[in-house]
């Protein structure tokens, strides 16, 4: 048995070693932190901080078709209030209906009742005539005196 020495040549060889040359990074404000932090085994993360308020909310914009319908409204609005006080004002001065009277003297012993049934057309109720005569001649109390002149609807 004959043995030599045989010297083989690796396969493979390893990359030289190149010197690693330091990362620049971009200075940082006092007390911020990394955006990316290395971690190890048994690693803990800790919440992001919360802000100290909420942003204010957008203010409000309207379109200039908005601006249009706000407008239509605000007219459409002021339209209605106007007719409204304008019905209730002219009702206010022009008062009760205007209505035909007549006038008739209060005789001795007459009553505003005996009156009004002179007065009433047929079929007509006499309680509503006497309360019209009553309002024509401002009588709050309903007595008469004779010679009285009494304005009454006229038929």
């Amino acid at each position: 048995v004959v043995m030599s020495a045989l010297v083989a040549q690796p396969a493979w060889r390893p990359a030289p070693v190149r010197p690693v040359r330091p990362v620049r990074r971009a200075p940082r404000a006092a007390g911020a932190r990394a955006h990316l932090q290395v971690v190890g085994p048994g690693f803990v993360p800790v919440p992001a901080p919360v802000a100290a308020r909420p942003a204010p909310p957008a203010p409000l914009r309207l379109t200039a078709l908005g601006r249009g319908v706000v407008a239509a409204l605000a007219l459409v609005a002021a339209a209605a209030v106007a007719v409204g006080l304008g019905s209730v004002a002219g009702a206010a001065v022009a008062g009760p209906p205007a209505q035909d009277v007549a006038t008739v003297t209060v005789a001795a012993g007459d009553t505003l009742w005996a009156v009004a049934s002179e007065v009433a057309g047929p079929g007509e109720d006499v309680r509503d005539v006497v309360a019209t005569i009553a309002a024509l001649n401002d009588l709050g109390d309903h007595q008469l005196r004779a010679g009285q002149q009494l304005l009454v609807p006229a038929r």
